[in-house]
């Protein structure tokens, strides 16, 4: 493959030369210039694709300009996820976080005095009863109490980074993507507990034609087994080309008519691809995939375990914008407290 960080003009070439081993001198340096391609898996070993995809702009620094239809996003449901309740192991943490995260739930409001309802207004039938004795009472009374509809005014998108990267052991007892999926678990738990609206979403990629966005829960869905179960299911997939998955969590949350509305992202690195997405590329289109959001109204925040995100993250972020965690471990329980203080929430 090509050694710069160019496009691959002549492909078909490239396929036939695959048989042979060539060797040349370069100045650059050998771990630049080897790079290895993963190949998909078959249609029935992967993930189930639900169409044929979006397309979506993507950033060039380079020519100052966006490129429109540039890169393909590819809805996708895990394969093999079966209904599936919450982990033994977790259940204990799961339960402390429900009951405080219920604590959270708006109280119920009743409006008095009303001619329909679900149940009657003591008070008021008091008064009418006074008032029909009287010779006072009215033709129409209101004799009954209404419950006003809870609404909290805040939807949250939790995007995960699924890359291969995530295949990797975290400490000498986790993988990064066991880290992942508990996140994942715990934080669906306290948020439906607190009746928060909340979607989660993955993503992996492998070249602009094919970022994998994949489906664990949309705004619509209740929280359940078949949410777990696709939790379960999710696998280490590809390369991070985050620019792409960031624009379509963008339209996903958008949509929702909330006024404070939150998109989190949950990562290991950095940006990055087969093509030319290494390096200042993959991170300009980021940066320039987040100022898009903020413009939408949303609100980006990025959690990470990456130890060197220090040196990247407040270019992309900004400085209040982020949460390094020191240990992976701690990651799912530390999280639904990171949501309380992002969304300007106390227990």
């Amino acid at each position: 493959r090509c050694a710069d960080d160019t496009e691959d003009e002549d492909a078909e070439r490239a396929a036939d030369d695959l048989e042979f081993l060539s060797l040349s001198r370069k100045g650059d340096s050998g771990n630049s210039r080897l790079r290895i391609d993963l190949d998909l898996p078959s249609a029935s070993e992967d993930d189930i694709p639900l169409g044929d995809g979006l397309l979506l702009p993507e950033w060039d620094w380079r020519k100052q300009k966006l490129l429109a239809n540039h890169c393909r996003v590819l809805p996708m449901l895990p394969r093999g996820a079966e209904p599936a309740g919450l982990p033994e192991r977790l259940k204990p943490v799961a339960h402390n976080l429900r009951r405080r995260f219920e604590g959270l739930r708006p109280q119920k409001m009743w409006n008095k005095r009303q001619p329909v309802g679900s149940q009657l207004d003591l008070e008021a039938c008091i008064s009418f009863t006074t008032d029909r004795m009287r010779g006072q009472a009215n033709a129409q009374p209101a004799l009954w109490c209404q419950e006003s509809p809870q609404h909290r005014d805040l939807a949250c998108l939790v995007l995960a980074d699924l890359s291969l990267s995530t295949d990797a052991w975290a400490d000498n007892e986790h993988q990064v993507i066991e880290v992942i999926r508990d996140s994942l678990y715990l934080l669906g738990e306290a948020l439906d507990a607190g009746d928060d609206s909340f979607a989660l979403y993955g993503f992996s990629s492998r070249r602009r034609d094919h970022v994998r966005f994949s489906l664990i829960k949309n705004f619509a869905e209740a929280w359940g087994d078949v949410i777990r179960g696709r939790i379960s299911a999710l696998r280490p997939g590809y390369y991070t080309r985050m620019g792409a998955a960031i624009r379509q969590a963008t339209e996903i949350l958008k949509e929702q008519p909330a006024e404070q509305r939150v998109l989190l992202l949950l990562t290991d690195g950095k940006p990055n691809d087969l093509d030319i997405y290494e390096g200042r590329y993959g991170m300009e289109d980021t940066r320039h995939a987040l100022l898009e959001a903020r413009q939408a109204g949303l609100e980006p925040f990025c959690v990470t375990i990456d130890q060197q995100a220090s040196d990247y993250l407040p270019y992309l972020f900004g400085k209040q914008r982020y949460q390094l965690i020191q240990r992976a471990a701690e990651l799912p329980s530390l999280l639904p407290k990171l949501y309380l203080l992002l969304t300007g929430r106390t227990p």
